[in-house]
C-alpha cells in the first residue's frame, strides 16, 4: 500500500513540478502569447486538484498505517501547499500581464490618440459680367481697367469666364493626453492650369498656390484643473453668422488668424479672448518704422442657458492698422486722402476701430419652428485724421413647417450697414465689415458683390428637403445703398468702382436685386455634391456710375471628406 501510494504520490508531483516549471519558462519568455500561458496555468490547476483528490483517498481509508507512513502523507500535503502557492502567485502574475507587455510597440499606443484626415474640393465656376477672380483680388473682371475711373469697359456683360478650383487638405488631431492637444493641417490651393504648365511646381509669385501649414496650433487644456483651454498658433476663427470674424471658407486659400486665445467653457457660458496679427511688417523692415502692423483683439461672453431657447453673445473687437502707407492709399481710393498744408500725403494714427456688438441666436420657446437672429454693432475710434462713427444691425427669423412634406422653411431678412454722406465732415461713418465669411449662409448674396458697408438687404427665401439628402433654396435680395455719396462696396470691403472727389452724385439709392437657386445633396455619406446659379441685375445706381451690366454666375462644387 505504501509503494502505491509513494508512486501515485510522486507520480503527481513530477507532473505538478514540471507544469510549474513550464508556465515559470512561459511568462519568461516574449515568444509565448498569453493564451500559451493560460493553458499551461489550467494544466497546472488540474494536476494539482488531481493529486489533492488522491491525499484525500489515501486519508479515508480505514488502514492502519505505519508512523512512517504517516509521515510520507505529512510531507506530500507540505508539498501540496507549495504548489498551491505557486499557482497562486502565477495566477496573480496572469491578470497583471498585457499584450503589450510581451510584444511592446510605443506608437501603437500614441497612434490610438491621433486622428488623420483630409478633403479634396473640387469647384467649376461660370461667370458673365461682374465677378471677382479666384484669387481675389478685388478687380472686377466683367469690365475693364477703365471701371476704375467711372468708365465703362469694352468687354462689359458680353464678357464670359470659366475656371475650375481645388483645395486640398491633410490634417492630424493629436489628443497626447488630457492637458495637451496637437492640431496639423495643410493645404494646397489652385486654379486648373493658372501654372501655365503641368510641369514642375506651381509658381508662387503667379497665383499663390503652395503647400502650405493652413492651420498650426496646439490646446493646453483643463488649465489649472479648469474648463480653461489656451489655444496658440495659426488657427481659424468663427463668430456667429460670420458677420464680423469668419474663416472665409468659401476662398479657395481661407482665413486663418495667428496669434492665442483663452477659452471658457461651461454649461453655462462661453468665454474667449483673443490676440492676434494680421500684418507684421516692421519684422521685415517694409517701411522702416517698425511700427506699421495690424492686429486684432477680441473677446466675447456667451450665455448659454440666459435666454430661453437661445444664445445670446457679448462682443468686443479691435481693429489695430498702424500702416499709415496702406491707410492712405485706402483712403485715397474712398476720396478721404489726408494732406498737410503743403499738399503733401499727411502721415496719421493708421486705423483704430473699437467694435461692441451683441448676437442673440436661437427659438421661440415652446414653438421651436420659429428660428430667429438678432445682431448689431457699433463702432467708434480713429480711422486716419477722422473719427470712426458707424453701426450695422441684422435680423432674420424663419417657420419651418415641420408636419408638412419636404419640411420647408419660410424667412425673412433684413440687414443693414451705415454709410458715409460727406467724406469731408472729419467723421468716417461706413461701417467696417472686419474679418468676415460674406458667403456665408448667402448673408447678401451668394454671388459675394456686397458686403456689410453702405447697404440695406432685403431678402427672402424658401428652403425644402425634398429626401432626406437633398436640399434645395431659393433666395431674393433687393439692395439699396445708405447714402448713394459713399458708393457700391464688394465683399472684400473694397469699392467696385474709385469714388470721385466729392462723392457720387447719383441721386438714386437703388442698387441691384439678386436671385439664388442652390442646390446641395448628399451623395454618400463622405460625398457631397452643391450646385448653385446667381443672378445679379443693375439698378439706376449702377447704371448711373458703372453700366448696365447684368451677371449671371453658376457653379458646381464636390467635396470628399476622408
Amino acid at each position: 500500500m505504501k509503494n502505491g501510494l509513494w508512486k501515485t504520490c510522486i507520480g503527481g508531483f513530477a507532473t505538478a513540478v514540471f507544469c510549474v516549471a513550464t508556465c515559470a519558462q512561459s511568462f519568461g519568455a516574449d515568444a509565448k502569447s498569453i493564451e500559451d500561458m493560460e493553458k499551461e496555468l489550467n494544466a497546472l490547476k488540474a494536476s494539482v486538484s488531481s493529486l489533492t483528490e488522491q491525499i484525500e483517498s489515501v486519508k479515508q481509508e480505514k488502514i492502519a498505517v505505519s508512523s512512517d507512513a504517516k509521515e510520507d502523507v505529512a510531507a506530500l500535503k507540505n508539498e501540496v501547499t507549495t504548489l498551491k502557492e505557486e499557482m497562486r502567485t502565477a495566477a496573480q502574475a496572469e491578470q497583471t500581464l498585457k499584450a503589450e507587455d510581451i510584444a511592446g510597440n510605443v506608437y501603437s499606443e500614441f497612434a490610438k490618440k491621433v486622428k488623420l484626415g483630409g478633403q479634396i474640393r473640387t469647384r467649376a465656376e461660370y461667370a458673365n459680367g461682374f465677378y471677382q477672380t479666384p484669387v481675389n483680388n478685388g478687380t472686377l473682371p466683367g469690365a475693364t481697367t477703365a471701371l476704375a475711373t467711372g468708365g465703362v469697359g469694352a468687354r462689359g456683360e458680353a464678357t464670359d469666364d470659366n475656371y475650375v478650383m481645388n483645395q486640398t487638405r491633410l490634417w492630424a488631431d493629436a489628443d497626447v493626453n488630457e492637458h495637451l492637444r496637437v492640431f496639423i493641417q495643410l493645404q494646397d490651393s489652385r486654379t486648373f492650369g493658372a501654372e501655365g504648365t503641368t510641369v514642375g511646381f506651381a509658381n508662387a509669385g503667379v497665383e499663390n498656390s503652395i503647400l502650405d501649414i493652413h492651420q498650426g496650433y496646439f490646446d493646453v487644456k483643463k488649465l489649472f484643473d479648469l474648463p480653461l483651454t489656451v489655444r496658440v498658433g495659426r488657427q481659424e476663427i468663427t463668430w456667429g453668422d460670420h458677420r464680423v470674424i469668419g474663416n472665409f471658407v468659401w476662398s479657395n486659400y481661407g482665413r486663418v488668424f495667428d496669434g492665442g486665445r483663452f477659452l471658457w467653457d461651461t454649461d453655462t457660458i462661453h468665454a474667449e479672448v483673443i490676440a492676434t496679427t494680421i500684418d507684421e511688417d516692421g519684422y521685415f523692415g517694409v517701411d522702416g518704422s517698425n511700427n506699421s502692423d495690424e492686429s486684432m483683439y477680441a473677446a466675447q461672453l456667451a450665455f448659454k442657458k440666459l435666454v430661453p431657447g437661445a444664445l445670446l453673445e457679448l462682443m468686443y473687437i479691435q481693429k489695430n492698422d498702424q500702416d499709415d502707407s496702406a491707410t492712405n492709399a485706402t483712403l485715397a481710393a474712398t476720396g478721404n486722402a489726408r494732406t498737410d498744408a503743403n499738399g503733401s500725403t499727411a502721415n496719421g494714427s493708421g486705423v483704430v476701430i473699437h467694435d461692441i456688438g451683441v448676437r442673440i441666436d436661437g427659438k421661440l420657446p415652446n414653438l421651436d419652428a420659429v428660428d430667429y437672429t438678432l445682431e448689431a454693432h457699433g463702432q467708434f475710434g480713429d480711422y486716419g485724421g477722422m473719427t470712426q462713427q458707424a453701426w450695422a444691425f441684422a435680423g432674420r427669423a424663419g417657420y419651418t413647417c415641420k408636419e408638412v412634406a419636404w419640411k420647408p422653411r419660410f424667412g425673412v431678412e433684413y440687414d443693414f450697414a451705415s454709410g458715409d454722406d460727406d467724406s469731408t465732415d472729419g467723421k468716417h461713418e461706413t461701417f467696417d465689415n472686419l474679418y468676415p465669411t460674406n458667403h456665408w449662409q448667402g448673408n447678401y448674396g451668394f454671388i459675394d458683390l456686397l458686403s456689410w458697408q453702405n447697404i440695406h438687404d432685403f431678402r427672402g427665401n424658401i428652403k425644402v428637403s425634398p429626401t432626406s439628402k437633398m436640399t434645395v433654396q431659393v433666395d431674393y435680395h433687393y439692395y439699396l445703398l445708405d447714402e448713394e455719396e459713399d458708393g457700391w462696396y464688394l465683399a472684400n470691403g473694397s469699392l467696385a468702382t474709385a469714388r470721385p472727389a466729392g462723392g457720387f452724385t447719383s441721386n438714386d439709392d437703388n442698387l441691384a436685386q439678386e436671385v439664388d437657386l442652390t442646390v446641395s445633396y448628399d451623395l454618400y455619406k463622405n460625398v457631397k455634391i452643391l450646385a448653385g446659379y446667381s443672378w445679379f441685375g443693375a439698378e439706376d445706381w449702377i447704371e448711373d456710375n458703372v453700366g448696365d451690366i447684368n451677371t449671371s454666375w453658376g457653379y458646381l462644387q464636390t467635396t470628399v471628406t476622408f
